[in-house]
């Protein structure tokens, strides 16, 4: 991914708390309830009683077309409390087409207007002094306000779906705490890099606490990263196995280096993408969720004890050999070749081992670890690793050349039915006056009965953005041109 950011802001309490239902879409569900395991901070979301049109709490599609809105915002300059964006605009920020996803959005939007958060003692107010004493129960949509565009049925206008408006308004909270710089800013290239739904949310969590990582490292319990994501089942195998695959989307992505879990003290690891040396934060994130918000400034990274960096990467060492259980003498021997050759020659050896050996592990591993027989094969590996990198960047770098082709043929598209249509508004007036400039600069040219169609549609064009329009000549297909050349006067 380039080092260009799309940048789009969340409102702090927005960013770390969990305001979305993720995972399948119930529609009976039309409350929700978060809570702290000592029930001290609570946040609901409800549809309202005796609205039939809104089928379930906001959810994963949601959450992408929030995220949307607040790049749009920020595109705009964050002016007021209000915006006013178009279904088109919400769809291309999402990489959607906005004619087949127009009624997805605006159900969204609405949903999104119409659901109710009630927080209870868990919202802070930065433009106040929100202390626990004081804090009180806070209760907004999301949108306050939507005067929402609605297509007549059958209308097949592509040029509607972007140059109509629905007007958003958000609530003065989430607005005055923007307004005293309470809010993170993320980036949309790796949000829409990432699957729907929770790997988005785990992005945004993990980048709001990137400032509490240690080397790039940022650890923090299972409890408490289930609870802010959040994964609500209670089964620890399946809740476990969920988080390593939400994980995987982001070190697939690039965003992070590696993740894993400690068992010993049920801590979830993670790497960011500049991480070096795998290492254990000594300061673990285990605090009630005011203290997180509230006190997380405070937070000071301090030295990190040798012996922490090598049992930790000893213990990630150790889960990948291929042995259900794994003898104190090859823990030895993975801890000895660690400290006198690197995490690197022991894990390739391991991984060497895992491939090439056909009986007694055990004892294959040991002249893996004492030859290096993974050397070559490494090397190899890499290589081939490195080409396969290369060859998925190219079909990357094409795939989105296509995109970024058909966005812009999209775009084209739009911009002849908008073309055509104020050519159907002009007077005869200026279509004579668009064919006399045309006969005069084509006069003099040998093949003037070739050249006065082409000639005659750049003057028309000529017309219309001198009328206010802005339209590149590429808009000017065979087409369009027989079209404008027949209805001439």
């Amino acid at each position: 991914m380039s080092n260009s950011r799309e940048i789009y802001v969340k409102e702090n309490n927005l960013a770390q708390l969990s305001l979305f239902n993720f995972g399948m879409r119930n529609f009976r569900r039309t409350k929700v309830e978060w809570k702290d395991k000592n029930g001290e901070y609570e946040l609901v979301c409800a549809v309202p009683e005796g609205d039939d049109e809104i089928k379930g709490v906001p959810g994963a599609f949601e959450h992408d077309v929030y995220t949307a809105i607040m790049r749009i915002w920020v595109k705009g300059g964050m002016n007021g409390d209000t915006i006013d964006i178009s279904y088109s605009q919400v769809a291309r920020e999402l990489y959607l087409k906005p004619e087949h996803s127009a009624t997805r959005i605006k159900m969204a939007i609405k949903t999104l207007a119409k659901c109710r958060y009630t927080f209870k003692h868990c919202f802070i107010r930065n433009y106040k002094d929100d202390t626990e004493e004081n804090r009180e129960e806070v209760v907004f949509s999301l949108f306050s306000e939507a005067d929402i565009f609605e297509q007549k049925r059958g209308s097949k206008k592509k040029s509607s779906l972007k140059k109509s408006k629905s007007t958003l308004v958000f609530p003065k909270q989430i607005v005055k705490n923007i307004e005293t710089k309470y809010y993170q800013f993320l980036n949309m290239k790796w949000f829409r890099a990432l699957p729907s739904g929770l790997p988005r949310r785990l992005y945004e969590f993990l980048e709001k606490k990137r400032y509490l990582s240690n080397n790039s490292v940022f650890a923090i319990s299972e409890e408490k990263i289930c609870m802010w994501l959040p994964i609500k089942t209670k089964h620890v195998t399946s809740r476990r196995k969920n988080l390593k695959k939400i994980s995987d989307s982001l070190i697939k992505a690039g965003y992070l280096r590696y993740y894993y879990f400690n068992k010993t003290k049920k801590l979830c690891v993670f790497a960011y993408s500049d991480a070096k040396d795998p290492v254990y934060p000594e300061r673990v994130i285990d605090v009630e969720p005011e203290e997180v918000i509230v006190k997380e400034t405070s937070f000071v990274r301090e030295p990190i004890p040798q012996i922490l960096v090598e049992s930790t990467e000893l213990e990630r060492l150790v889960s990948l050999i291929r042995l259900k259980r794994v003898g104190k003498a090859t823990k030895n021997l993975l801890s000895k070749h660690l400290k006198e050759n690197g995490s690197e020659y022991v894990e390739r050896n391991i991984l060497y081992a895992n491939d090439k050996a056909k009986s007694s592990y055990s004892n294959y591993l040991g002249k893996c670890l004492a030859n290096d027989y993974a050397e070559v094969w490494h090397e190899e590996k890499q290589s081939k690793q490195e080409a396969l990198l290369d060859l998925n960047e190219e079909l990357r770098q094409k795939e989105k050349e296509e995109k970024e082709k058909s966005r812009k043929e999209l775009e084209l598209a739009e911009l002849r039915q908008e073309f055509l249509e104020k050519v159907e508004k002009l007077s005869d007036l200026f279509k004579r006056m668009a064919m006399d400039s045309a006969k005069r600069e084509v006069d003099d040219t040998p093949s003037k009965e070739f050249a006065i169609k082409p000639t005659y549609s750049m003057r028309i064009l000529d017309i219309v953005n001198e009328m206010g329009g802005k339209y590149p000549k590429e808009i000017l297909t065979m087409e369009i041109m027989k079209k404008l050349w027949k209805e001439r006067v």
